[in-house]
C-alpha cells in the first residue's frame, strides 16, 4: 500500500468524540424522572441508575482508550476508518440497550443483548488494533503495550462468558454485573 493512501487521524478522532458525546447525552436523557420528589421514588429507579452508571463508565472508558491509542497513531487508512464506523454503529446501541436492561433487569434476553454488544465492541477493537499495528510500525512498541490483547480482549471476554453462564443458570443480572467488573477493571488498568 503506498503512503498516499494513508490519512491523518484528526477527522476520525473528532467524529469519534462527537459520537461519544451524543451517546452520553442520549443516555442521560433516557433516564426516567422519579414519580415524586421523594427518596422512595428515586430508589424505585435504582435499576435505571445502575444501568446508566455502567453505560456511562463504558463510554468514558472507550473514549479514553481511543484517545490513548490515537495519541500515538500517525496514520490510518480506509480499513481503519470503516472499523471505527462499525465500532460506532455497534456502540451506538448502548442507550437503547441500557433502557432495555433497566426496564427488564431480571430478563435474560435484554441482559444477553447488552453483554453481546460489549463483546462485539471488544472484537472490533481487536481487529482495529491489528490494523493500527500493521500501518504504524514506527510506534509499534507503544501500540503493542497500549493495545495489550490479553488485557483488552481475552480477560474481558472470559469475564463476559462467566456472566453469560451465570445468567443462563438463572441470574440474568450477572451479565450487567460482569460488564461493570470489566469496565472498572479496565479503568483501574489504565490508571497504572
Amino acid at each position: 500500500m503506498d503512503t498516499k493512501s494513508f490519512m491523518e487521524t484528526g477527522r476520525l478522532e473528532a467524529f469519534y468524540d462527537a459520537i461519544i458525546a451524543i451517546i452520553v447525552t442520549v443516555l442521560v436523557l433516557e433516564l426516567p424522572q422519579p414519580a415524586t420528589a421523594s427518596l422512595a421514588s428515586i430508589w424505585a429507579l435504582k435499576t435505571s441508575y445502575f444501568a446508566y452508571v455502567i453505560s456511562f463508565l463504558v463510554c468514558a472508558n472507550l473514549w479514553q482508550y481511543h484517545h490513548i491509542i490515537y495519541n500515538h497513531v500517525d496514520k490510518i487508512n480506509t480499513k481503519i476508518i470503516w472499523q471505527n464506523i462499525l465500532l460506532m454503529f455497534v456502540f451506538s446501541l448502548i442507550p437503547y440497550l441500557t433502557t432495555f436492561v433497566a426496564n427488564n433487569p431480571n430478563s435474560f434476553i435484554p441482559q444477553a443483548l447488552y453483554g453481546l454488544d460489549f463483546i462485539i465492541v471488544d472484537i472490533i477493537l481487536y481487529f482495529m488494533a491489528q490494523s493500527l499495528l500493521t500501518i504504524n510500525k514506527e510506534n509499534e512498541d507503544y501500540l503493542k503495550s497500549a493495545l495489550n490483547i490479553k488485557e483488552a480482549l481475552y480477560i474481558p471476554f472470559a469475564i463476559f462468558i462467566v456472566g453469560f453462564i451465570i445468567a443462563i443458570l438463572g441470574y440474568p443480572i450477572a451479565i450487567s454485573i460482569c460488564c461493570l467488573i470489566v469496565v472498572v477493571r479496565s479503568i483501574c488498568y489504565s490508571l497504572k
